[in-house]
Formats: C-alpha cells, sequence, structure tokens
C-alpha cells in the first residue's frame, strides 16, 4: 500500500493531465468550416473520448494515426486507438486485420457497434482524400472523422458520413 505522498503525487499528476487534456481541446478547432449548420447532422463525443482521441492522433505524427469509436444506440462509449499498419504510414492509415478481428471481438462482447473509423492527416485539411471515399466503403454506415495537424498548434477536427461518393459533413458536439 503506498503513503499519503504517493496517493498526493498521483493526484496532482491526474491534475495536471486533466489540464493538459483541457488545454490541447481548447487548442482544438471543431467543425470550423461546417457550411449548413441547420441542415447537419451531430455527431456526440464525450470530452475525455476527444481528448483520448486528440492525444492518439498527436503522438502519431507525423505519420497518420487512426482507431475506431464504438458504442450502443448511436452512442458512443469505447475508444479503441489503433497502431497504424499501413505500408505508407506518412500518406495512408490502416488497422491491420489482427487489430480489427481483436475490436471486433471486444464490440461483439459488449454489444456495441463501429460508429466511427477516425484518423489524422498530418499535412492536409481535415477533409476525405480520394483513398478516404474509396476505403470509406469497408465501414459502411461509420462516421469518419478527421484530424488534420497541419497547424499543429490549432489542429482541425471534422466528421464526415460518406455514402459512395457523396461526402456529407457532420457536426461535432463535445459532451460532458
Amino acid at each position: 500500500m503506498g503513503s499519503q505522498d504517493d496517493m498526493d503525487d498521483r493526484d496532482d499528476r491526474d491534475d495536471r493531465d486533466d489540464r493538459d487534456d483541457r488545454d490541447d481541446l481548447e487548442r482544438l478547432r471543431v467543425s470550423p468550416d461546417l457550411r449548413d449548420e441547420d441542415a447537419a447532422g451531430t455527431l456526440a463525443l464525450p470530452r475525455a473520448v476527444l481528448a483520448a482521441m486528440l492525444a492518439h492522433v498527436a503522438a502519431g505524427y507525423p505519420d497518420e494515426a487512426c482507431g475506431i469509436l464504438a458504442g450502443a444506440a448511436s452512442r458512443v462509449t469505447a475508444h479503441f486507438p489503433a497502431e497504424n499498419a499501413a505500408a505508407t504510414p506518412r500518406v495512408f492509415s490502416e488497422i491491420a486485420p489482427e487489430a480489427v478481428l481483436a475490436i471486433w471481438g471486444e464490440l461483439e462482447a459488449h454489444g456495441w457497434e463501429m460508429l466511427s473509423y477516425y484518423h489524422s492527416h498530418p499535412d492536409s485539411p481535415a477533409y476525405p482524400s480520394e483513398h478516404d471515399v474509396y476505403w470509406s466503403a469497408n465501414w459502411p454506415g461509420a462516421y469518419y472523422i478527421i484530424f488534420s495537424l497541419a497547424a499543429r498548434d490549432h489542429p482541425i477536427v471534422r466528421a464526415f458520413l460518406i455514402t459512395g461518393e457523396r461526402v456529407d459533413e457532420h457536426r461535432i458536439a463535445i459532451e460532458p
């Protein structure tokens, strides 16, 4: 059992981590280019999940980073950061087949559904590339969340539903 000093040190670290997450999220620009706010659907993301996603993609820089969000009844309850297994990780993201199977096992075990595939664009806008549109067919009905790290001090995150060649942006709402 740890001493009171050890517990105080852990509490101090947790407080610093919470402040760092808040600071990082304050720099994050969320859905900044949304054109028709009235027509756009909304994807609700818990603040802690969004902070973890941002930390994951920032840690992956200069490569793309990726992961999956899951939950039930269209509510995000689980975050699965993944290693980028692409042969060209600076310009493409891919989750290794064995990692996808492990994530799918977790989803089935908890009765969750895949809600989103997310990844970063280290040096380009937060908008689906031609490759993103093509590969989105692997995740039908799932949101494509893209982080742009081109402006490292002010990263951007946007969410899209992609159906065939059609790309529709949805607003991201941050929940407590």
